[in-house]
């Protein structure tokens, strides 16, 4: 349901219905059904959407869960990836690397070094996302200033990879400049992973990552900081189509050639 509605917040649209199709096997007990609603009927509360209705059928093997939200778009347009343009400046919500981080602690055997709020924070980071919805209504109030958006689902360097081909331009990202949960840190710093990879190429964050002409960011930014959200530029949009550069720690410059990310059909 919750990445659901970061689709939806990507484009600055405002959900509004649900609907849900199971396919259920033989044998599931009511009690997971009634615990699999409870969360559906929180997230719902949360955002404001109404479970109207959906199906359910016999499944032969496995649980198969089908989601849909309709919504509704604001009378000043929607946002798409395709409207980037040279000289805006790129800006990402909230932080990054930590969904991709509480996979890691998920799926590792090994023992991990830190504060058990901080490795409870990011194990929730990825089972629990959180869909930008208040920042999308944000933007929506700055829409004449937009350029292009998506939400974080691939990683960041694959989903800018995706706006700037739509939108055919490139970009210049400062590695320096990718914002950081505080337990991040701590864990990364403490159990020696390499935040790097995790902030540039892990996934399921659900950041928005949009353009913003530039003449306007001071706007941008005390409106985001007026309403307590977190947001920082890391980046801008130039005109070399499809390439990405990286300025690294240090001052180096790399192009990113085929950023790699999550890929639900790399095998």
């Amino acid at each position: 349901m919750s990445v659901n509605l970061s689709d939806i917040a990507a484009m600055g649209g405002i959900a509004k219905w649900a609907l849900v199709s199971l396919m259920v096997p033989k044998g599931t007990g009511l009690a997971s059904l009634d615990k699999l609603y409870e969360g559906f009927n929180r997230v719902c509360s949360t955002h404001k959407l109404e479970l109207v209705g959906g199906d359910t059928v016999l499944s032969p093997k496995g649980l198969g869960i089908h989601i849909t939200i309709l919504g509704e778009i604001p009378k000043k347009g929607w946002f798409s990836r395709s409207d980037a343009r040279p000289g805006d400046k790129i800006f990402v919500t909230g932080s990054l690397g930590d969904s991709a981080l509480g996979l890691k602690i998920l799926k590792s055997r090994r023992v991990w070094k830190g504060l058990k709020k901080d490795l409870g924070f990011l194990v929730d980071r990825h089972l629990n996302p959180h869909p930008r919805t208040e920042e999308s209504k944000l933007l929506s109030g700055l829409a004449q200033d937009m350029g292009g958006m998506i939400d974080i689902s691939d990683g960041l360097l694959q989903d800018l990879n995706h706006l700037c081909y739509a939108s055919k331009v490139g970009a210049l990202l400062e590695e320096d400049s990718l914002p950081s949960s505080q337990p991040f840190v701590n864990i990364t710093a403490n159990n020696k992973c390499d935040p790097s990879e995790l902030t540039l190429y892990g996934g399921e964050d659900y950041e928005l990552l949009f353009t913003f002409r530039s003449e306007n960011v001071k706007n941008l930014l005390y409106r985001f900081q007026k309403a307590g959200k977190r947001l920082t530029q890391i980046g801008v949009v130039t005109s070399r189509s499809g390439q990405i550069t990286l300025i690294e720690p240090g001052g180096n410059r790399r192009i990113i050639r085929n950023p790699k990310g999550f890929n639900h059909f790399s095998g």
